[in-house]
């Protein structure tokens, strides 16, 4: 006895896999798109509001970093004008001593190589020398004076803008800490009252699909 029930072909049954597998996504697509419950729209509202918080505390970590780099900046700034105005003071001596020595008319290098022979006459010269040196340098050092004075004052005055910002900068960072911690036991608060771990994201509390 011959079986007459034809058998389906293989472009038959392609076609039947791909309607089953286009109803399925169809099906999934719909359970996707169902409305929440409020368990899931609680945390979703939560989930939003701690990516909230966390863009807030990024933005606030970056202000306190460029707040730092500042900082380190302008000591640095401090420190190297302190060392110029050291070497600025130096320059100036070194310079007023060569102008005084190149405005001197009683000063001859020559006469003293030509005669070294006559001691009297180079202690004599030399005394008068010294002497006139002794009130130029007088005169120049007061200048000196009150303009490192001045750049101390200058030099006091960095510093104590320095410990004024520094001390701002404390503040800001003890109050961000203060906002940070008290959002952070918000948060957890808010997780303990939805039921979540405090180490599970709301995304892994979804219901399961069906």
């Amino acid at each position: 006895m011959s079986n007459n029930t034809p058998k389906p072909s293989t472009s038959s049954t392609q076609q039947q896999l791909s309607q089953l597998h286009r109803a399925t996504n169809q099906n999934q697509f719909r359970q996707t798109n169902d409305p929440l419950t409020p368990r899931e729209s609680a945390l979703t509202k939560e989930l939003k509001q701690l990516r909230s918080i966390n863009s807030k505390l990024t933005s606030v970590v970056a202000a306190i970093d460029s707040v730092k780099t500042n900082m380190v900046e302008f000591n640095n700034g401090t420190t190297n004008a302190l060392i110029m105005m050291n070497k600025w003071s130096d320059i100036i001596s070194q310079a007023s001593f060569t102008h005084e020595m190149l405005n001197n008319t009683d000063w001859h290098p020559q006469d003293d190589d030509e005669n070294d022979d006559d001691e009297e006459d180079d202690d004599r010269r030399d005394d008068g020398f010294e002497s006139q040196n002794t009130l130029s340098f007088q005169a120049s050092d007061k200048n000196d004076d009150a303009e490192l004075e001045l750049l101390q004052r200058k030099l006091m005055n960095y510093e104590s803008e320095n410990m004024v910002l520094k001390k701002r900068l404390e503040k800001e960072v003890m109050a961000k800490q203060e906002k940070r911690s008290t959002a952070e036991e918000q948060a957890n608060k808010r997780r303990r009252e939805l039921g979540l771990p405090g180490g599970t994201t709301p995304n892994a509390k979804r219901r399961p699909m069906r």
